[in-house]
C-alpha cells in the first residue's frame, strides 16, 4: 500500500511539471490565437466543431476517471476491511469473540522477542482453566447448550478479570494472562476464576452446572519465558484436575518432573503397543460347586526390557488418554483368543472393555470381527463392563451390549456396588454374571454389614438367576464363608495367581487331577 502511494505522487509531481512546461511554452508561442487563426483560414475543414468535440470527449473523460476512481476507493475500503475481518477471524474465536490460539502464539513470539531484546521487563500470572463436566452438559443439551455454556464462561472470566487479557485456546479450554503488578493477590484471583466458573447457569430453561481446574504461574518470578509459563499453567491445571480437594494450584518444579515423567512414559506406552510389548497374563475363575477352573480372565501386563513392571492402574488409563486403547485392546484380544484356543472347549475367556471403549458403538462389531478372524466361539466369551463404565454413557452401553449378546457373546457386570444405581443397571441391562468386589469379600467375615452386603447381593444373584463371582479371595476363611453363602464362583490369589500363557495348560492338568480343596497349592501360588 505504501509503494502505491509512492508512485501517485511521483506522477503527480511529473504531471504538474509537465504542465507548468506546456503553459510556459504555449504561452511563449502564443499558441491559443495560432489555432483560432488557423480554424478561421481553414473553416471549411470545420476543425472548430471538431475541437468542442474533443473538449467534450475529455470531460467526459474525465468524468469517467473520477467515478472509476471513486469505485476503485471504495473497493479498496472494502478489501481492508476483509482483511481486517480475516485477520480478526484468524486470531480470535468466533463463538466466544475472545482471541484465539494463534493469537497466542503471535502475542509469545513478539514477547518473548521483546524479552531477549531487554524490552519486556513486565511481571505476569498465567492462568491455565479447563471445564470440569462438559462433555455431559454437552451431551444433556446438544452442541447448540455447550456453545451457549461456552459463551457463559467466557463472559464471567471477562468480568472476573476485566483488565487482563482472556483467551479460548479451544475446546473447554481458557487462558487469562494477568498483570501481577496489578493483581497483588495471585492464589486470589485463580479462586475468583474457578468461582466465576462455578457459578449454576440456565441454559434453555434447564439449570446446568461444571467445575473448573486451574493451573497458575507467575513470570518471570517461575520461569524464564513467556511460553514456558504458559506450557507450565497447563502443567499445573492437569495437576489441580487429578487432586479433587484443591482445583486451583500453582506450578512447582515436581510437577514439571511429572510431566518429564509422564511425557517419558506416554512414548514408552506407543512403543510397547506397537511392539506388542504388553501381554495378557490369565487368572484362573473357579466354579465352586466343581472346584474346577470354568475361565479365566485376561490381565494386561506390561514388563519393560530392563525387567520393571508397570502396574496396568498406571498404563491403562494412560493408555486411554492417549487414545491407544483400542489399539492395545483389540491386540491383547487377538493374542488371548490364540491361546485360549488351545485350551479345553468348556473353558471360558474372560476379557474386560475400559469406560472408553464402551463409548465406541463399534466396539461390539469390532470384537465380533477378531472372534471369527480367530476362529473362536462366541459362546466362549465373556466381556466384563463395570457400572462406571455404563453410567457414562448408557445409549452407547445398551448398543454394544446389544451387539454383543446378539452373537452369542456372555457378558459380567464387573466391581458390583462399586458404581452408580447397581439395582438400576440390572434391571437394565442383561447380564449372565455379577463379579462382587473385592472390597466387599476383604472384610466380610469381620464386618456383619460387609457381611450382609454380600449375602443380599449372592441372594440377588440367585433370585435373577445370576450368577455371581467373589472377587480378591485370599483366605481359605473366606472360601468357606463364600460357599456357605451359595457364591457360584471366585477368582483371587487363594485360588489362582494371573500367570502368561505357557502355565495355562499345566494349570489346568493340575486343575484336573484328583485332589481335594480348592486347587493345586503347589501350582497356584508358584505362579507369576
Amino acid at each position: 500500500m505504501q509503494i502505491l502511494r509512492n508512485r501517485a505522487f511521483t506522477d503527480a509531481v511529473i504531471l504538474f511539471a509537465l504542465f507548468v512546461v506546456g503553459y510556459l511554452f504555449f504561452s511563449y508561442v502564443e499558441a491559443f490565437e495560432q489555432i483560432v487563426e488557423f480554424v478561421e483560414i481553414h473553416e471549411d475543414w470545420e476543425l472548430d466543431e471538431g475541437i468542442t468535440s474533443l473538449t467534450l470527449i475529455g470531460i467526459a473523460g474525465f468524468v469517467y476517471a473520477v467515478r472509476r476512481n471513486h469505485e476503485a476507493r471504495a473497493e479498496l475500503k472494502k478489501r481492508k476491511a476483509a482483511e481486517a475481518n480475516g485477520r480478526w477471524l484468524a486470531q480470535n474465536d468466533t463463538l466466544t469473540k475472545l482471541p484465539n490460539r494463534r493469537f497466542l502464539n503471535s502475542f509469545l513470539q513478539k514477547f518473548d522477542n521483546g524479552q531477549s531484546d531487554g524490552k519486556n521487563t513486565a511481571r505476569y500470572a498465567v492462568y491455565s482453566i479447563d471445564l470440569d463436566g462438559f462433555k455431559q452438559v454437552n451431551d444433556l443439551h446438544g452442541h447448540a447448550g455447550g456453545d451457549a455454556l461456552l459463551q457463559k464462561v467466557a463472559d464471567r472470566l471477562t468480568k472476573a478479570a476485566p483488565d487482563d487479557l482472556i483467551m479460548r485456546l479451544g475446546g473447554d479450554e481458557f487462558l487469562v494472562i494477568a498483570d501481577a503488578a496489578k493483581d497483588q493477590d495471585l492464589p486470589g484471583l485463580g479462586k475468583s476464576l474457578s468461582d466465576a466458573v462455578r457459578k449454576p447457569m440456565t441454559i434453555d430453561g434447564i439449570h446446568a452446572e461444571v467445575g473448573a481446574s486451574v493451573g497458575y504461574v507467575i513470570y518471570p518470578d517461575q520461569v524464564s519465558t513467556l511460553e514456558d509459563a504458559v506450557r507450565s499453567a497447563d502443567i499445573a491445571m492437569y495437576a489441580a484436575k487429578n487432586n479433587p480437594s484443591n482445583s486451583v494450584m500453582s506450578f512447582s518444579d515436581s510437577m514439571g518432573e511429572e510431566a518429564a515423567s509422564r511425557a517419558i512414559l506416554e512414548r514408552s506406552l506407543r512403543v510397547a503397543v506397537r511392539n506388542n510389548d504388553i501381554v495378557p497374563y490369565y487368572q484362573p475363575l473357579i466354579d465352586f460347586e466343581t472346584d474346577k477352573v470354568y475361565g479365566f480372565e485376561v490381565l494386561a501386563r506390561w514388563i519393560t526390557h530392563d525387567g520393571k513392571l508397570i502396574e496396568p492402574t498406571t498404563f491403562i488409563p494412560l493408555a486411554e488418554q492417549i487414545g491407544v486403547i483400542t489399539e492395545l485392546s483389540d491386540k491383547l484380544l487377538n493374542q488371548a483368543c490364540e491361546d485360549a484356543s488351545k485350551w479345553p472347549d468348556d473353558v471360558m475367556l474372560s476379557f474386560n472393555l475400559s469406560p472408553t471403549q464402551l463409548s465406541d458403538r463399534l466396539i461390539g462389531l469390532r470384537i465380533i470381527s477378531i472372534l471369527a478372524e480367530k476362529g473362536f466361539l462366541p459362546s466362549r466369551l465373556e466381556i466384563e463392563i463395570t457400572e462406571s463404565a455404563m453410567v457414562q454413557d448408557v445409549d452407547s452401553a445398551l448398543a454394544v451390549l446389544g451387539d454383543l449378546q446378539s452373537a452369542g457373546i456372555h457378558t459380567a457386570l464387573d466391581d458390583f456396588g462399586t458404581g452408580y444405581s447397581s439395582l438400576s443397571q440390572i434391571a437394565r441391562f442383561n447380564f449372565d454374571r455379577i463379579k462382587i468386589d473385592r472390597s466387599f469379600i476383604s472384610e466380610f467375615e469381620l464386618n456383619e454389614k460387609q457381611h450382609n452386603i454380600v449375602k443380599a447381593i449372592i441372594a440377588l444373584g440367585e433370585g435373577l438367576d445370576i450368577s455371581t463371582t467373589a472377587e480378591g479371595v485370599e483366605t481359605d476363611s473366606q472360601l468357606a464363608e463364600l460357599k456357605a453363602l451359595g457364591c457360584a464362583c471366585g477368582q483371587g490369589h487363594l485360588l489362582g495367581r494371573p500367570m502368561p500363557a505357557r502355565q495355562v495348560a499345566t494349570f489346568i492338568a493340575g486343575d484336573n487331577d484328583d485332589r481335594s480343596g480348592h486347587g493345586n497349592p503347589g501350582l497356584v501360588r508358584s505362579a507369576v
